[in-house]
């Protein structure tokens, strides 16, 4: 019978040291920092573009929808217009979301149907929406758990593995926002589990399990089908693509996947010139190097202060090594049976997205968020390393252990990077994955109008995304006025204090012809564009 044996060689020193009392409390430490950090300025942060685009989604609109109703009216208040396309709205229903959401059919739709049912329940703007993804991020501590435990049966490694999920900056960064990407971990999680407890148990009822787990997982990100594809490769291997029992019963698991994940499915093919439409941007190249990127983003794991990429950062070689280290020592000190599935987990997603860049260019492999897959096979791998490195001193007390000084040193330094990388980057408003192009100057933009007097902000910037996202900063009674023929704006008296945030050169052009009005530039910080005018009207 070709499934997980019990692991005879680090497992039971692992179990002793686990019973090591300060090791508990040490890792559940780490793993009470860990959640302490999701929850800490949970609405600190900007609420930037893309995840405006979730609350415009489940409202009920698409942005070019929106923008035809929104530009060219006179004026709204911030309230009015958050309320209108931030928010679902009273009387309005879900198909209106779901028509919505079929124009981006690139995006599956479980997450974005629970946060409307959520923002139903729970209607208090972004601490709401962000609370649901912080939540949803606790239960991948419990599903991780299990995955290791099915792999390694070692109550130490599952630990050891809890706490880097846990502690992992990159991690808390998407369990603070609101996107799908906490959700996604943990249908990978829970489904990777749920594949291995079915081949550890081989029951119908147990392959039931993982076809439902891993057609939600599909209905969460469309990149689950890769972990579908290393889930169905890693049983073939593991029985030698023989067709008996457990191969029959995860080829119909599979199958039962499919079935359920059809009616989305049949949305993306009917909606193929959507999906590669609003993908588009990825097929286009970055500049810089590529295998940069690749090292920045695995550093992100565990240490972020914000880095670039970098040829000579220390940092990200030495995380390099580590990784490789840990794959390389997973794969001398377990069986194909455990080393296969995760670097199946790694390895499918990983050739997924850099396969397409290399041979045809593209940016795929350098966005952080598409790799979820391969980060959590590679955490495992490491948390596998260090839970078998601490060994057992048999001259030493009863209940005592040798830690050797590097792997101590490279364990406490891991866990001190993620504990000052969650610290340092709790208390910024804008941090990498809020995109600087589309958010570094709106905090400072929000300050500078929500302490004038009156004031009304005017702006023609498209798409609606950059103004959606300024409005959350802004106080409800802020005028806002959206312009699309700059020939026509017209300023009301009544507001005492005008801006222009980010207009085009035609409003800024268009304005400064007036006779009773010019333009002064607002910069904060390094010189660059000015993202705000202030209008300056003469009697």
């Amino acid at each position: 019978m070709a499934q997980i044996a019990p692991n005879p060689h680090p497992a039971s020193a692992s179990s002793s040291l686990w019973r090591t009392t300060w090791l508990k409390y040490f890792l559940l430490l780490v793993l009470f920092m860990g959640a302490f950090f999701r929850f800490y300025h949970i609405d600190h942060k900007v609420y930037w573009y893309d995840e405006t685009m979730t609350s415009l989604r489940i409202s009920g609109y698409t942005q070019p929808q929106a923008q035809e109703l929104v530009y060219g009216i006179e004026h709204h208040t911030i309230e009015e217009f958050r309320a209108q396309y931030q928010y679902p709205k009273n009387g309005s229903t879900s198909a209106e979301m779901w028509v919505a959401l079929a124009q981006h059919p690139e995006h599956s739709p479980a997450y974005y149907a629970l946060a409307r049912s959520w923002m139903q329940l729970f209607p208090n703007g972004v601490l709401s929406i962000r609370l649901l993804s912080v939540l949803i991020s606790l239960l991948a501590f419990p599903c991780m758990y299990w995955l290791v435990w099915e792999l390694f049966q070692s109550p130490l490694v599952s630990w050891a593995a809890v706490s880097i999920l846990a502690i992992s900056p990159f991690h808390v960064l998407y369990a603070q926002e609101a996107r799908e990407y906490s959700l996604w971990t943990t249908a990978i999680l829970f489904a990777s589990a749920a594949l291995l407890w079915a081949m550890r148990r081989n029951r119908p009822l147990h392959w039931l399990g993982y076809g439902v787990a891993n057609a939600l997982a599909l209905y969460v990100h469309p990149f689950s089908g890769f972990v579908t594809i290393s889930h169905g490769l890693y049983v073939a291997i593991a029985e030698r693509c023989r067709f008996n029992r457990r191969t029959i019963s995860c080829l119909m698991a599979l199958l039962l996947s499919m079935a359920l994940f059809a009616p989305w499915l049949q949305v993306v093919v009917q909606q193929s010139d959507l999906f590669v439409g609003n993908t588009a941007s990825v097929s286009q190249p970055r500049s810089g190097v590529l295998p940069l990127f690749w090292l920045l983003n695995l550093s992100r794991l565990f240490f972020d202060l914000n880095q670039g990429p970098s040829a000579i950062n220390p940092v990200h070689y030495w995380l390099a090594g580590l990784a490789i280290a840990s794959i390389i020592y997973l794969c001398r000190q377990t069986t194909p049976k455990r080393w296969g599935f995760v670097l199946l987990l790694m390895g499918v997603t990983g050739l997924a997205i850099i396969g397409p860049d290399v041979l045809l260019g593209g940016r795929r492999s350098s966005i952080t968020r598409y790799a979820v897959p391969s980060y959590l096979g590679l955490q495992i791998s490491v948390a596998f390393l260090f839970a078998n490195r601490i060994t057992v001193n048999p001259f030493a007390a009863p209940g005592t252990f040798r830690w050797p000084p590097f792997w101590r040193n490279t364990a406490i330094a891991l866990v001190f990077a993620g504990f000052l990388s969650c610290a340092v980057n709790a208390h910024n408003p804008v941090w990498w994955h809020k995109s600087y192009s589309k958010s570094r100057r709106n905090p400072d933009v929000a300050a500078m109008i929500n302490q004038s007097d009156r004031p009304l902000v005017i702006s023609d910037k498209k798409p609606l995304g950059y103004i959606l996202s300024l409005t959350h900063l802004l106080d409800g009674d802020v005028g806002l006025q959206l312009i699309d023929q700059p020939e026509q704006t017209r300023i009301p008296k009544r507001f005492e204090t005008v801006f222009l945030y980010l207009p085009s050169e035609n409003l800024k052009q268009r304005l400064e012809n007036r006779k009773n009005i010019t333009l002064e530039p607002i910069t904060f910080g390094r010189s660059d564009d000015p993202w705000l005018w202030q209008v300056l009207r003469t009697e």
